[in-house]
């Protein structure tokens, strides 16, 4: 099941799968802006996904995709971060805390000192809904969590920017991005 949600209790959890950033598939942008390492895809849809997790290496500003019938969530994960416009004129800087919005809407990017890397959590809006959260180490409870530093997770040394899939609660002594996904069913 694609939005499976699970209730463990504290200290019950376990790493199920780890992705380093290393073995993310790389793939460049059409306009030379960038380029996303994909983490995973998930599920089906117009896009050939109902979820993808993604780090994006962004050179330069500029307009962002569009993606009809996504929800989008980004967050600086290195670099100053950067500005996004929507179309209307609303802004929004993004740095560490994760930014939704909806991918249907037309946004444009400007870095604001130099490249960067963003996450991205993208998702089916009629699979399901899911939310990223930044926090410090603690307790995680999610299905999919993004090490921001080397260190241990749920006993077990992981490296910077490695995507851990969990089953239950674990102990995360590094800060990171917390992904949680549920059903609409």
């Amino acid at each position: 099941m694609l939005f499976r949600s699970d209730h463990s209790g504290i200290g019950d959890g376990r790493i199920l799968r780890r992705i380093p950033r290393a073995s993310a598939r790389p793939m460049p942008w059409k306009n030379g802006g960038g380029t996303t390492h994909e983490y995973l895809r998930e599920g089906t849809g117009p896009e050939g996904w109902a979820l993808r997790l993604s780090l994006a290496e962004v050179f330069s500003s500029g307009p962002f995709s569009r993606f009809p019938g996504i929800d989008r969530h980004i967050s600086c994960v290195q670099g100053a971060g950067f500005r996004l416009t929507r179309a209307d004129g609303l802004t929004q800087l993004v740095h560490r805390q994760p930014f939704a919005f909806h991918g249907e809407d037309d946004w444009n990017c400007t870095l604001l000192e130099g490249p960067v890397w963003d996450f991205n959590l993208m998702c089916m809006r009629s699979e399901g809904a899911a939310s990223m959260g930044s926090q410090g180490p603690g307790w995680i409870n999610g299905r999919f969590f993004l090490c921001l530093e080397e260190g241990r997770v749920g006993g077990e040394q992981v490296e910077a920017l490695e995507l851990l899939e969990l089953e239950g609660m674990l102990w995360a002594g590094v800060p990171g991005l917390s992904i949680v996904l549920s059903s609409d069913g």
